[in-house]
Formats: structure tokens, C-alpha cells, sequence
């Protein structure tokens, strides 16, 4: 009897098939524990550099401005999205983009240590301030370098049916982490020691964990594009993108909701500044803030993850955008009445929880609407144009400087509202 017309239906595998088969396994396996890994050691080190908690912290004690406290927490946004683009150019046509990723490792880690040690060598204020933001600048930006890769990898080397289990478990293991170990040991730093030196050993240890996470990212295994675009010039590459822009009515449409929906984060720098001056807290009780936002990034992540992997993606969004209008709403009460100081590390939990649900939802759907031979142009044109919103934490200050916390969160509360109703026009997508 022939092998096509075994009993079992089914043509029996070579031992070379088999091998290989199993070698993929094995790939897929490592590549999926150091993609968690990554984001696990990754999430917890740059806690120690918080964007809505640290960050803001830190640079208050250098300057009374608010729209330059404003800005600056925002570099990590900025400088993930707005290369993403004009890196593109340089590896979108290239089977193997796993090189910019390494060369953007190391920029990273330079200026993560960087940053540490000028803060610990405490120099005169107003050099400290602008050497800070510098470095932050180019700590942040080193991000945009490698984000599109990071999202090809995981687009190539995670399976769809895992996509949300797998951004889930980075998210909310590193969120654990960050609540206890994360939080203890900021609080320990910034209550045993004086102000520079305290945040010097936040960031040194911050340093340490974000690099072992981004490397171990950088040793993953790439599968090999089967289909990639033929090299462009940068004007070549910036008019594919207008073309996908305007010719690709899904993809626009998403584009235009996710602006909206990112414009919502101008108000979360200023949660900080808020409890410190009109509730009372003090720089020590920034660890009670950490802990908030891990805890609502923990009680996110796995729902988000099975929400997105079981029903949608852009369930998962429409989810997001309710829970993301109760942050300005609580921050609004509390000028009104006087409630307890106590729940106010809720609206911090609110804030994580939003941000790792357009997270996971997010970049699911963005993965899912993109096209395999021209993704990497999609990814990038996307994140790109996503720092937009960013520069306008710059006026937030400003109006707050101006006008007070009231305008500020009332504004933002009316880009919550719109994106309840915007994100419901996303098309559905399935999974492919």
C-alpha cells in the first residue's frame, strides 16, 4: 500500500519534515518566552523611569514649569512614535530587520546609564536639567528606532491566536513585579537618600533591568520575510505612506480614532503635580502611585489579553475608551468635593489600565488590518503620526499654568467622551 492511500488519509512525513517541524516548534517556544521575558524586564525597569509618576517627579524638582514637565514626560511617547517612519526607510526592504533593533539597544542603554550617573554626580541644577533632558530625549527616541522592528518580530514570530495572551502576560507579569519589588524599592531610594542622589539610584537600578529586557529581545530568532518591498528612497517611502493613508479606508479611519484616543493622555502628567498640590502628597509617597498604576495594568492585562484573543480587538478598544473618561471625571470631582485623599491612587490605576488596553488592543488590530508585504510601512506611518498628540501636553501645561487644573481635565473628559463614540466606527476585523 502506497503512502497516499495509507489508512491514516495522510502522507507520511519525511524524517527531514519532521526535524524540521520540530526545530519551528522549538523556535516559536523561545522566541514567545523571550518576547515575554522582554516585556516583563523591560516594564519593570522603565518603571523606575515612570512617565506619569517618576519623570514628572523628578523634573519638578528642577523647573516650575509645567508645559516643560509636560513635554519632557511625554519624550518616551514622542520617541517611540515619531522615527518609527523615517527609520523605515532604511530596513523596510530587508528580509531581516533584527540589526536595528541591537544598534538601538545599545543607544538606549548608553543613555539609561547615562542618566543615572550624571543624577547621582548631582552637578549644578540648571546643568542637570538640560544634561536630563537630553539624555531622557535620547533614551526615548532610541525606542522609535526599534519599534516597528519590535512589532514586525512580534507579527512574524507570534501566532494571531496568541497575540493577546502574549502582550497580556508581558504587561501584567512586569505590572506585578513594578507593584511590589518596583514600588519598595523606589520608595526605599527616594526616602533614604536626598534629592538628586535619591532618583540617581532609581534610574541606576531602572538602568540595569531595562537592559537585560532589551536584550532579551535583541537574541530572538527572526523569521525570514517571504515577501518584502523593494528598496526605497525616503521621499519614495514618505509618498507610499500618504498613499496608504488616503487610499486605504480602514487603515485611515483607525489612524483618525487613535489620534483622537491618544490626545486623552495630555492629562496624565499633571495626576502627579495635582496630588502634590492641592491633596498634599509628598515625592516619598510616589511609590503609593507606582503601585496604583501596576495594580490597574495587573487587573487590565489578562482581561484585555482574553478579551482581545476571544472576542475582538476592537472590543477590547471600545472597552478602553468608557474606562479612559473616568480619569478626568474623578480628578474633576475631586475640586468640586472633598473626598478622601485615600482613593485618589484610583485615577492612576485608571490611567495604567487605559494604556495597556490601547496597548494590546491596539496594536492587535493594527497588526490585523495591515497587509504582510507592506506592513512594516503601515506599522511605522502609524506610530509615526501617533506622536502627534503628544506635543500638545506642551499647550496642556500652558493652560494649566493659565487657567488651572479645572480646563484642563475638563478637556480632556471631552476627548474621552468623543472616543466612546468614535471607536465604535472602527470596522471589525477577524484574525488572520
Amino acid at each position: 500500500m502506497s503512502e497516499l492511500t495509507a489508512p491514516t488519509g495522510k502522507a507520511r512525513q519525511s524524517p527531514q519534515e519532521a526535524r524540521f517541524q520540530e526545530l519551528s516548534a522549538r523556535t516559536d517556544k523561545r522566541n514567545f518566552r523571550l518576547g515575554v521575558s522582554n516585556g516583563v524586564l523591560y516594564g519593570l525597569g522603565t518603571y523606575f523611569i515612570s512617565r506619569s509618576t517618576v519623570i514628572p517627579s523628578f523634573f519638578s524638582h528642577l523647573t516650575s514649569s509645567s508645559a516643560l514637565i509636560g513635554i519632557v514626560s511625554q519624550f518616551e511617547s514622542i520617541g517611540w512614535y515619531l522615527p518609527q517612519f523615517f527609520a523605515a526607510t532604511f530596513v523596510v526592504h530587508r528580509a531581516r530587520k533584527l540589526p536595528l533593533y541591537r544598534m538601538a539597544t545599545l543607544l538606549r542603554a548608553s543613555a539609561f546609564f547615562g542618566l543615572a550617573t550624571v543624577t547621582l554626580l548631582a552637578p549644578d541644577p540648571t546643568w542637570l536639567l538640560l544634561i536630563s533632558v537630553i539624555l531622557y530625549g535620547l533614551f526615548s527616541s532610541g525606542a522609535g528606532l526599534s519599534g516597528f522592528v519590535f512589532l514586525e518580530l512580534v507579527a512574524k514570530a507570534i501566532a494571531p491566536n496568541k497575540r493577546g495572551k502574549f502582550f497580556g502576560l508581558r504587561t501584567a507579569i512586569g505590572s506585578l513585579l513594578s507593584a511590589t519589588f518596583g514600588a519598595a524599592l523606589i520608595s526605599f531610594f527616594l526616602v533614604a537618600f536626598a534629592f538628586p542622589t535619591n532618583f540617581g539610584y532609581v534610574f541606576l537600578v531602572g538602568a540595569v533591568i531595562a537592559t537585560l529586557g532589551l536584550i532579551c529581545m535583541a537574541i530572538m530568532r527572526e523569521p525570514r520575510a517571504p515577501m518584502v518591498p523593494d528598496e526605497r528612497s525616503f521621499l519614495e517611502h514618505f509618498r507610499m505612506g500618504w498613499h496608504i493613508y488616503r487610499s486605504d479606508r480602514r487603515y485611515f479611519r483607525y489612524v483618525n480614532i487613535r489620534l483622537l484616543m491618544a490626545s486623552w493622555t495630555i492629562g496624565v502628567p499633571f495626576l502627579v503635580l495635582f496630588a502634590n498640590n492641592r491633596l498634599g502628597f509628598q515625592t516619598g509617597d510616589l511609590g503609593i502611585f507606582i503601585a496604583a498604576d501596576c495594580i490597574g495594568v495587573i487587573a487590565g492585562s489578562f482581561f484585555w489579553g482574553r478579551l482581545t484573543d476571544r472576542k475582538s480587538s476592537k472590543a477590547c478598544l471600545e472597552v478602553v475608551a468608557v474606562i479612559g473618561a473616568l480619569m478626568p471625571l474623578i480628578v474633576l470631582l475631586y475640586l468640586v468635593f472633598p473626598l478622601p485623599r485615600v482613593l485618589y491612587p484610583v485615577v492612576f490605576s485608571l490611567a495604567a489600565a487605559v494604556d495597556a488596553g490601547t496597548g494590546i488592543g491596539g496594536l492587535t488590530y493594527l497588526i490585523e488590518i495591515s497587509p504582510e508585504h507592506d506592513r512594516s510601512t503601515y506599522i511605522a506611518l502609524f506610530n509615526s503620526l501617533l506622536a502627534l498628540p503628544c506635543f500638545l501636553t506642551a499647550l496642556a501645561g500652558a493652560l494649566l499654568d493659565w487657567a488651572g487644573y479645572g480646563w484642563l481635565y475638563g478637556i480632556v473628559l471631552a476627548i474621552a467622551v468623543g472616543s466612546v463614540f468614535a471607536v465604535r466606527k472602527l470596522e471589525l476585523v477577524h484574525k488572520h
